[in-house]
């Protein structure tokens, strides 16, 4: 999936094990602003390099710089499921949309494979739960252990 604006073209992809560096220092971007606690190790990030589709990270590239991503990982829990964790765009891009390319993505690709997309917010991600909810998210009870979660949010995936 490509995207192109007046000056730059954006490129919407699943990640791949070449991307473990560039992915690892975004993550790190990520991790830093947000004062994540529950950070992936290195190993388990190139873990999910390695998972099969739908599951695993998808990132958005701008001349071949890493702007974004986001994670799909299994629930065990819940066979039909898929969490969506790491959603990132980077503070330079924000306001363009890409956020809502990169669920678009995501969502597509996660729909006919499985029944259910679920995801937790802080409360200090505004801008996400408002994404969220826009794009048709409902409220749900809490589904995992993630501390700086204070909001949990499921979609029912079209097949």
């Amino acid at each position: 999936m490509e995207t192109g604006s007046n000056t730059a073209q954006f490129v919407v992809r699943r990640a791949n094990r070449d991307d473990l560096t560039r992915l690892s220092a975004l993550l790190e971007r990520y991790y830093n602003e947000w004062d994540v606690v529950q950070r992936d190790a290195p190993e388990r990030i190139a873990d999910y390099l390695e998972q099969p589709a739908p599951f695993g990270f998808v990132v958005m590239e701008e001349a071949g710089v890493l702007i974004a991503c986001v994670l799909l990982r299994a629930l065990p829990s819940m066979p039909s499921a898929v969490e969506c964790k790491r959603l990132y765009v980077v503070p330079e891009h924000r306001g363009e949309g890409l956020a809502s390319l990169l669920m678009d993505y995501v969502e597509g690709f996660a729909a006919g494979r499985l029944d259910w997309i679920y995801l937790d917010t802080g409360a200090n991600f505004a801008a996400a739960q408002s994404l969220y909810i826009a794009r048709g998210y409902e409220s749900c009870e809490r589904y995992n252990d993630n501390p700086q979660a204070a909001y949990f949010f499921r979609k029912r995936l079209s097949h």
